[in-house]
């Protein structure tokens, strides 16, 4: 499916008499949308008028953008954290503006804008009218936040306003993107969930130091999962040396890595996932369902039990390149069979997604691009959309999710996310179940 994102930060400056400089000439009636949807519309209580913008200081959104650039840009989702929440949602910028509660939420790959209206229930002037949660690429967000950026920058050199620090976070942030080294050192920042130059300068020197060792893109994903607190992973991480865990055998490895990157980039993670799956299950001749242990241990030549129990201390499931391109220690982390099937086939799709770079494969549970592809791979692969929704034939009880999960050989949870994620499924019962699990 082509993806048209759209993604606009429009603008009408405002006559103001504000005290400061920057105030006086970037106050603005703006207005933000994503996807042809207005997440700034609002009704003004006090005019008893509704309208698609705000009136509120461009100079302070674009302020508060280029701070955050890093940490909107790579951090993942830390929902309940107050650090992650003061960098990714609008509500916090204050400056004495009731801003909306918009939030954006980055997987390395994509952007979700997500806002939320008003609360009735709320005692305040304006309210907010759209609740949203839509996607853009990566690349559409950042190119329209620089394009205002740079609007702002416009008008207050047309002011002669030229002592003011937007100029400056702009011109540092461009020399940063354009130095690999530095961009590296922000990104291990946001991914820790600091600040720019808030980051202890020993712990990013170290994470470079892990880079050489497992690879930079495989390093970004564990302290993705952990944020700052790390140390114990990396201690273990150290400590794995070839022929640990299960020794899995990808049949023509090579061959289909190339097939599965020749999948069209601009798809979603998860529709490259699914893709990809479908290209390795014809090409390994899968078509009957429910798909066995028995089967995955011969087409991946290791033994049946293997996959039945936990190693033992093994934080996260994992993946080890032993130096054979179709060959991967696999090391499990539950005492379930269903949930070590889905995290051999993660391990199978990071093989396919990854860089050749990566010694280490993590499968964790933090939401970024490469865990999105490996979950969407493994569900298509073993639980296929069109086979559950046969299976499930209409009844969504509690009951018959289950039956479908047994019968797949996979949780009640993939099959409940399944069925959401094709809109099968209500969100609100889906949360209700599994909410606390």
């Amino acid at each position: 499916m082509v993806h048209h994102d759209t993604f606009s930060i429009d603008f009408d400056w405002l006559d103001c008499s504000a005290s400061s400089h920057q105030d006086r000439f970037t106050q603005a009636s703006l207005g933000i949308s994503v996807n042809d949807i207005v997440v700034t519309e609002l009704q003004d209580l006090l005019t008893k008028t509704v309208r698609p913008k705000m009136r509120v200081s461009a100079y302070d959104f674009a302020v508060w953008l280029m701070e955050n650039w890093w940490r909107l840009v790579y951090e993942p989702e830390r929902k309940g954290s107050l650090s992650w929440e003061m960098s990714h949602c609008m509500g916090s910028i204050g400056q004495g503006f009731l801003w909306p509660e918009i939030c954006f939420i980055s997987d390395g790959a994509v952007i979700t804008v997500e806002s939320k209206a008003t609360p009735r229930s709320a005692k305040q002037m304006a309210r907010y009218l759209n609740s949203a949660q839509e996607q853009i690429s990566k690349k559409v967000f950042i190119d329209e936040v620089f394009n205002f950026v740079d609007a702002v920058i416009g008008r207050l050199n047309e002011s002669s306003s030229t002592n003011h620090s937007l100029i400056d976070l702009r011109n540092v942030l461009n020399e940063e993107i354009q130095n690999p080294e530095e961009s590296t050192w922000r990104q291990f920042e946001a991914l820790l969930g600091f600040d720019p130059d808030e980051a202890p300068k020993e712990r990013v020197e170290s994470l470079l130091t892990q880079s050489q060792n497992f690879g930079e893109k495989s390093v970004c994903e564990v302290i993705a999962s952990t944020g700052a607190v790390y140390d114990a992973t990396f201690e273990w991480l150290e400590s794995l040396h070839y022929g640990m865990g299960v020794c899995v055998t990808i049949p023509d490895a090579d061959l289909l890595k190339k097939l599965t990157m020749r999948i069209d980039p601009d798809l979603r993670p998860w529709e490259r996932a699914e893709d990809a799956a479908k290209i390795v299950k014809k090409h390994w001749a899968i078509s009957d369902y429910p798909v066995s242990s028995h089967q995955l241990s011969d087409l991946f030549s290791f033994l049946p039990e293997q996959i039945k129990g936990q190693q033992k201390n093994v934080p996260m499931a994992l993946g080890l390149r032993n130096g054979e391109s179709d060959s991967i220690d696999t090391l499990f982390n539950s005492n379930f069979e269903t949930n070590n099937r889905f995290s051999l086939l993660r391990v199978v799709a990071d093989h396919f997604y990854s860089s050749e770079r990566d010694r280490i494969l993590p499968v964790t549970k933090v939401r970024t691009a490469r865990q999105k592809f490996q979950r969407a791979f493994a569900q298509e692969f073993l639980c296929p959309a069109d086979q559950l929704n046969a299976f499930i034939d209409d009844d969504l009880s509690e009951e018959n999710i289950e039956n479908a999960a047994r019968h797949f050989n996979v949780s009640s949870r993939l099959v409940a996310t399944t069925l959401l994620n094709k809109d099968i499924l209500d969100r609100q019962r889906y949360y209700e179940k599994f909410s606390d699990s």
